[in-house]
């Protein structure tokens, strides 16, 4: 009987640990279909996030660009300004680079070299570099029948450098020879 009660002690040992065992195996089970899930979702999210900085790179990229044609647009434009101004070297620059001498039609060759950038901008830029406060200044006073002298007083510069902004306006299609404003000079105003 002893052998019996030890034999039925033993079986009980047994059935708890192979429940108390079996528990446990579920709870692995079930921890392990998370550690799944997560990396999967984990896997999911890397992709998802190359995606967004492969994107990031090309848009960066873009922006990079645009920025270098803005810059680019603005040298042209001084480069003109200079050759209007007597500078050989910036003639041939233009000459070179756009076939052409100072003119309202080169200017308009030199903002369409340039299809990154948006007109409004390219056309305010080139109304800032070519035009600028001075000329601004003058082309109100021609647009309301002044002189020559007191376009260049309200502008505040000598008449010298009044009539070398005039001729400047005028090379650029700004004025025309009667120093009245061209369609172009109008929009330089806006």
């Amino acid at each position: 009987m002893i052998v019996e009660v030890i034999l039925v002690i033993v079986i009980v040992v047994l059935l708890a640990l192979l429940l108390s065992s079996g528990g446990s195996i579920l709870w692995v089970r079930r921890f392990a279909a998370e550690v799944n899930d997560m990396r999967a979702q984990v896997g999911r999210m890397q992709v998802a996030n190359e995606a967004l900085r492969n994107n990031l790179s090309a848009m960066v990229g873009e922006r990079t660009k645009t920025f270098s044609e803005v810059v680019e647009l603005a040298r042209d434009l001084e480069i003109l300004r200079s050759a209007i101004a007597g500078s050989s070297e910036c003639q041939k620059l233009l000459a070179d680079k756009y076939g052409g001498a100072a003119s309202p039609e080169l200017v308009d060759r030199i903002l369409a070299s340039k299809p990154r950038i948006d007109r409004e901008t390219k056309s305010r830029l080139a109304h800032e570099l070519l035009v600028g406060e001075v000329g601004r200044e003058m082309l109100r006073g021609f647009r309301d029948k002044r002189s020559i002298d007191q376009a260049s007083a309200d502008a505040g510069v000598p008449v010298v450098v009044g009539k070398g902004q005039i001729r400047r306006l005028q090379v650029l299609g700004y004025l025309n020879d009667r120093l009245e404003l061209t369609e172009r000079g109008q929009e330089a105003l806006t």
